[in-house]
């Protein structure tokens, strides 16, 4: 543990949870500048959002940060199951005067297959990659060793 305490130039052997949601580069960046690892859970970011976010918390802190990204199985549409949801659910919605969807979205990208998530990162070159839900392709996970980042898995259970 020590060796890896030293890596990231930590003093204290804390990792900060990437919560995405709820993770903010303040507090990301202060868990830093405590000697731990500040994370940011970016998963359910923009590109652009997740750009902004570990810039800010690289102008908060010169230590080691952690950018977290979803790595989940896109799903694979089914229209048929997908209508019958919608159709099943749409009493519910008019309970509470809203309108259901047209149709179901993927709510949040997966770095699996999502260049633009990957360049934030590479862009960022923060000093530690993690992912949550999986791992991404060799390539991806090369591109990212290039840049210099760590890589770290998040256990969910």
């Amino acid at each position: 543990m020590s060796s890896l305490l030293a890596a990231l130039g930590l003093s204290l052997p804390i990792f900060q949870a990437p919560m995405a949601g709820v993770s903010t580069p303040a507090l990301a960046a202060a868990v830093a500048n405590a000697g731990g690892l500040g994370a940011l859970g970016l998963g359910a970011s923009t590109p652009a959002q997740a750009r902004a976010a570990l810039a800010e918390a690289a102008a908060l802190t010169p230590h080691a940060l952690n950018a977290n990204f979803f790595v989940h199985r896109p799903p694979l549409r089914d229209e048929a199951a997908e209508s019958a949801w919608l159709a099943a659910l749409t009493p519910e919605f008019a309970r509470f005067g809203a309108q259901p969807p047209a149709r179901l979205t993927n709510l949040y990208p997966s770095f699996a297959t999502d260049d633009a998530q990957l360049a934030v990162a590479l862009e960022a070159r923060p000093r530690v990659v993690s992912f949550h839900f999986g791992l991404p392709d060799e390539a991806r996970i090369r591109a990212l060793k290039a840049a210099g980042c760590l890589l770290f898995a998040t256990a969910t259970s």
